[in-house]
């Protein structure tokens, strides 16, 4: 059997459905005898046979196509776990469910099974055009909510979340099945955006979303930023929404407030200065009590009320009760003062009869009114932000600070000090320029001054028919701008009804850009399907460089035009070009077989992309084979179409562009390094076989910075990255497919540009590819040369006793010294340490050396731009040939005085070194180093911190100072 039909039909209790054995209950379905194994729901306390729960099994379709629904088959789910709406009856339904997972389209049971496509003209309020079943945006739930009929589901009747009470048979009620959040349709429009509330009475509170969570002024509950509060627009006071609807209704003799009823108060038993009570001194933890919400303390409801009371208006004695149930009417009134009581406070009642009344009006007995006593509290102040002037420090520096609680939790200051850096505005996310703030709390949080002053309800020409109200903490991984279409990372202007929002950029024009967005969207489709997502995808802008996103196709960054899921907490997005690929797609890599698209699925074992290696992740878009298993990324699939053929190399080589980059940071710290010369290939392009698995930087591959092919005139350059236009596609003119604009690429420069083609269709054009050919060449002898001078170099490292007298007769010295002049920066210096270990070993070998003429090309090494290493070590062979007696000093001290100005303390050493092998020689040498004007800074390396700096600066002017009486006066 594919599945088993439960034996009742409450979705709810799938856990508690069993196979037991019974000797005496009866079958639900066929209504016989049972005896021996069945299956039961304990909750529920009925049974099935076996053989009836198979035959239901057979009788209803496990997959259905529905005329409602004719795009995608229905799939019947016996385990949902959820209520859900029907998309036909539009009735609220749970139990068995066929359902679209790519649409989210649901059917219940009853009208699954019917064939008929016809909707009741009844119905037609409670939808759209397209025939759908309407939704709306609400204030008070951070998810959308689809008008429904109500039926009875479960146990227990639902309520409306603002009134409380019960939603009535087929009524039309608003709600979100997922949170088990409804309204009444009258309620929808009684729950107040600005709250004056008894708990706070000098300020208004406003209906908000919040950056961070805190806890409710009124019950010490901690609130989460997905549901609004209600919050002071000028002090860090805040109410969730039950809270927001108790009004005080105690006056004790005792206290100037209004106390307030809360059952099951603090019920986690969390410390805090209202969490013991004010009479008996015990912990409130849990127990239901009356609160002063202003002063924060709280009575036992035991501490306060008496338990048993008598009324002049009534006979019998009455007793006080938490919570008590009239009748199903879900009106209650007080038998004293006649007006409705709310049914969750604690009554009088009498147990003789049915007189119920209010504590207050019981206790108040001398009074004819409800007993709620008129506040005394101050009129609300004016509506408008908190300025406040503050002495920071010592110096009084007075900084003009704001306070505006529903924008951001924290004091923001006035920005004094030139800020470092480009920063952007948190509410438009424009660069920050002119007056602006700050957060002292919060790093990187600015506000301009307009900004933070911003009204929280604006009526704007863009929108005239509703007011906009201020979002300043964004309920959706996507909210777009209906103006520009950029999408909002800052703070938004929102119109639920409609489902109108606004940048805050956008808010401060009056007038719309006359072909702004037309001009951004020409040629393009605003809203589409695609096969990788259920969910309709919208086209917008993302041009914020502080937010990041990437696509969940090739999981690159996005900036400009792209498609987004703008369902809440989807989060799914593409690039432009992503949408482009194929279902289907054939590699030169896996010729025999086709790659289908498809999200991962699950595996027990590792998977990895046959092409880059990396791994592959559960539900991530990739191209796999029907036949193999051979499975590749989007990115690679698509953009390693092209091998190019090197002779040098038996296996073709794929390009990996720019593109790459970012997928590969994960592996950086791995041996990543080329094969030719052994040089890091991170975050650059590079050619890569599939089948060995080893890298090539391009300049290893010896790509022909010119070549000439036959399908064009000119001759074509190797350019590192080109976009000829703004048009965000780009083609290769010779083999006419999609190309990455950061890619590396041929183009024509006396075109300008109007020829462009990928590497690979260039270079398998050109004429017996002798460019590459001859680079190739080139390339192998280098490497040769290179492992030569590498196994000379291991013969010096010999500690024992480097063969210097077996190289000398070997005759290569003279070879060396023409590598000094190698292009090969490696050879060069390879050659110098040969040179400089051979030189020093003895005045015989020295002169060998410069006997070759070794000194010319050292010194012309030494004047050209080099490396560290190369410079350090070429001034340690210099210093090698100057040991006495050395007759060339004239042709080294031009070199040696501006070496010993270098920053680097090795190369100052060794010139220093030089200069005093130098002056320990015949006067005349040491009169050409006076001539040469380096004495002076000689003495201030005296003082140098580099202590063999200094020692050999003083050995150089030692030798000089004990020399004759003129040159010392010199």
């Amino acid at each position: 059997m594919d599945i088993i039909i439960p034996p009742c039909n409450h979705a709810s209790h799938l856990s508690t459905i069993c196979l037991w054995e019974t000797e005496e209950d009866r079958c639900e379905e066929c209504g016989g005898e049972i005896s021996g194994t069945a299956f039961t729901c304990v909750l529920c306390e009925v049974w099935k046979h076996i053989t009836c729960a198979d035959k239901l099994n057979r009788d209803l379709l496990l997959e259905i196509i529905h005329p409602l629904h004719l795009q995608h088959r229905l799939q019947l789910q016996w385990d949902y776990q959820f209520d859900f709406i029907c998309d036909k009856c539009l009735y609220i339904s749970t139990g068995y469910i066929y359902r679209c997972s790519s649409c989210d389209f649901r059917l219940d049971l009853t009208c699954g099974s019917s064939i008929s496509g016809q909707l009741r003209k009844d119905q037609e309020p409670l939808r759209f055009k397209d025939g759908k079943k309407k939704t709306i945006f609400h204030h008070s739930h951070s998810h959308v909510l689809s008008f429904f009929k109500y039926r009875k589901v479960r146990e227990e009747d639902y309520d409306c979340f603002w009134c409380e009470k019960h939603l009535l048979p087929s009524e039309v009620c608003y709600g979100c099945s997922f949170c088990n959040f409804y309204l009444h349709q009258v309620c929808s429009d009684k729950i107040p955006r600005t709250l004056s509330h008894s708990f706070h009475p000098n300020h208004p509170l406003r209906l908000t979303y919040t950056y961070e969570n805190g806890y409710c002024n009124g019950c010490s509950k901690e609130c989460d930023t997905y549901t609004p509060l209600y919050v002071c627009e000028m002090s860090s006071f805040r109410l969730d929404f039950d809270c927001a609807k108790l009004s005080p209704s105690l006056k004790l003799d005792c206290h100037h407030h209004l106390l307030t009823f809360f059952k099951d108060f603090n019920k986690k038993g969390e410390e805090g200065q209202d969490s013991y009570c004010k009479a008996c001194g015990k912990h409130c933890g849990g127990a239901s009590v009356y609160r002063c919400v202003q002063c924060h303390f709280s009575f036992h409801l035991k501490c306060v009320i008496p338990s048993s009371a008598i009324h002049k208006y009534h006979i019998h004695l009455l007793t006080m009760m938490e919570l008590i149930k009239e009748d199903d009417s879900e009106k209650c009134y007080c038998d004293v003062c006649e007006n409705e009581r709310n049914p969750k406070d604690p009554v009088y009642y009498c147990q003789s009869c049915t007189f119920i009344a209010h504590i207050q009006c019981v206790l108040d007995q001398d009074k004819v009114a409800s007993g709620k006593v008129p506040s005394s509290s101050p009129p609300p102040m004016e509506n408008q932000a908190l300025f406040v002037e503050q002495n920071e420090g010592s110096n009084a520096i007075r900084t003009l600070s704001l306070f505006r609680p529903i924008i951001h939790p924290h004091q923001i200051y006035e920005v004094t000090e030139e800020l470092k850096g480009e920063n952007y505005c948190s509410g438009c996310r424009l660069v920050l320029n002119g007056s602006s703030y700050f957060c002292k709390t919060c790093p990187d949080f600015y506000l301009h001054e307009k900004c933070a002053k911003f009204s929280y309800e604006i009526q704007h020409p863009f929108h005239s028919s509703h007011p906009l109200n201020l979002c300043t903490s964004l309920v959706s991984n996507f909210i777009a701008c209906d103006v520009c279409r950029d999408i909002c990372d800052g703070f938004i202007y929102f119109c639920e009804q409609f489902d109108f929002k606004l940048d805050m950029k956008c808010a401060a024009l009056t007038t719309h850009k006359i072909g702004v967005l037309e001009e951004k969207m020409t040629g393009r489709v605003t809203e589409l399907h695609h096969f990788t997502h259920p969910h309709k995808l919208v086209l917008a802008n993302c041009n914020d460089p502080k937010h990041k996103r990437k696509c969940n196709i090739c999981r690159l960054q996005i900036l400009g035009p792209a498609y987004f899921c703008p369902e809440r907490f989807c989060g799914y997005k593409l690039h432009e070009s992503c949408l482009r690929l194929p279902q289907k797609i054939r590699v030169p890599f896996h010729p025999n077989h086709m790659l289908v698209s498809r999200l991962l699925p699950y595996s027990n074992s590792l998977q990895r992309c046959y092409a880059c290696t990396l791994q592959l992740h559960l539900g991530e878009f990739v191209y796999s084979c029907e036949h193999c298993d051979f499975n590749v990324h989007a990115i690679c699939a698509n953009s390693l179409k092209r091998p190019l053929k090197c002779e040098f190399h038996p296996n073709d080589l794929y390009y990996f562009g720019r593109n790459h980059i970012s997928p590969f940071d994960s592996i950086w710290d791995k041996n990543f390094n080329c094969e030719v010369c052994d040089g890091s290939c991170k975050r650059k392009p590079f050619y890569r076989c599939l089948k060995c698995g080893i890298i090539f930087h391009l300049k290893c591959v010896r790509i022909p910075y010119t070549v000439k092919s036959k399908y064009h005139i000119h001759t074509l350059l190797l350019k590192d990255s080109f976009i000829e236009d703004d048009s965000g596609k780009y083609f290769c003119d010779f083999c006419e497919e999609e190309r990455n604009s950061n890619d590396d690429i041929y183009y024509c420069e006396e075109c300008n540009g109007q020829t462009i083609a990928h590497i690979e269709c260039v270079l398998a054009e050109v004429e017996d590819n002798i460019e590459i050919r001859k680079n190739i060449h080139e390339e192998r002898f280098r490497k040769e040369l290179e492992n030569l001078v590498a196994r000379f170099m291991k013969l010096f490292s010999n500690d024992c006793r480097p063969p210097i007298e077996e190289v000398i007769q070997a005759g290569v010295v003279p070879r060396f010294v023409e590598l000094l002049g190698s292009p090969s920066d490696y050879v060069r210096e390879q050659a110098v340490l040969v040179l400089g270990n051979i030189a020093a070993v003895s005045l015989r070998c020295r002169d060998l050396v410069l006997g070759h003429r070794a000194l010319l090309p050292l010194l012309a090494l030494l004047n050209e731009p080099v490396s560290r290493t190369m410079l350090e070590n070429a001034t340690w062979t210099l210093s090698r040939f100057c040991k006495p007696p050395f007759d060339q000093v004239k042709l080294v001290l031009p070199t040696l005085a501006r070496l010993i100005h270098s920053k680097d303390e090795v190369v100052l050493a060794k010139a220093c070194r030089a200069l005093s092998y130098l002056s320990d020689d015949t006067n005349d040498n040491i009169q050409a180093i006076i001539e040469a004007g380096v004495l002076g800074h000689l003495v201030e390396l005296l003082r140098h911190p580099f202590p063999s700096v200094a020692i050999s600066a003083l050995y150089t002017v030692r030798n000089i100072v004990t020399r004759n009486d003129v040159q010392i006066l010199k």
